[in-house]
């Protein structure tokens, strides 16, 4: 699948989803990562902390013609406590080919690529495609074997390198994946407006947070 290309329909709904992870900074990326020795078990990404909470996206199918062929996507999302998209992951099926994509921050270090893992399961490696400033996408090709696995599992871990070749983790519950994987896929236009929602509570949610901040400082100042 050619990443680069900005098709119409479900591709292109498909690009504008995986850049929803621009929305992230750095000190997000930052705040999932464990310092650890590369052969060490992923660690998940931090659960919310107290007085935060975040829901995590369920598996969702959309289906659609792409260049006149019939593809679908499976995909989930992991969002960080503050919820800011930080890693997402999609099974692509296009005619006889079955592919997974990962979009991570685009803070890797490109060469190794990154690793995915079902629950204790031997890693798999997968390769960089194309970065942007708002995101990273690693492609590679899988089989009914993988997808077997991933409706067994539990949890699939990804693990990437920061520029600094420290592992950096994130992990997405396979629960629910069976289902939507199997399911009747959603319409592109119903995905579509699933995704503008996000997108406006990701924005709710920021301003919300910089309000905090700024009250934060003018509170700071006056009892200076």
């Amino acid at each position: 699948m050619s990443l680069k290309r900005k098709p119409s329909g479900l591709a292109g709904l498909f690009a504008r989803t995986a850049g929803a992870a621009a929305i992230l900074t750095f000190c997000v990326a930052s705040a999932a990562a464990q310092d650890q020795p590369a052969a060490a078990a992923p660690t998940p990404a931090p659960a919310p902390s107290a007085g935060q909470s975040v829901t995590q996206p369920e598996w969702e199918k959309v289906c659609g013609d792409v260049s006149d062929q019939q593809e679908c996507h499976t995909s989930r999302r992991r969002l960080a406590a503050t919820g800011q998209p930080i890693a997402q992951v999609m099974i692509i099926e296009r005619a006889d080919k079955k592919l997974v994509q990962v979009a991570v921050p685009p803070v890797a270090l490109i060469q190794p690529g990154l690793q995915l893992k079902i629950d204790e399961g031997e890693a798999t490696g997968v390769k960089y495609v194309v970065c942007t400033p708002g995101e990273c996408l690693a492609l590679g090709e899988i089989n009914d074997d993988y997808v077997g696995k991933l409706k067994n599992g539990g949890n699939l871990f990804i693990s990437m390198l920061n520029p600094q070749g420290k592992p950096v983790n994130f992990d997405i519950g396979l629960n629910g994946f069976t289902a939507a994987y199997d399911g009747p896929g959603l319409d592109p236009a119903e995905a579509q407006a699933r995704q503008q929602k996000l997108e406006d509570e990701l924005k709710r949610k920021a301003d919300e947070a910089r309000q905090q901040l700024l009250q934060l400082q003018q509170q700071q100042t006056s009892t200076q």
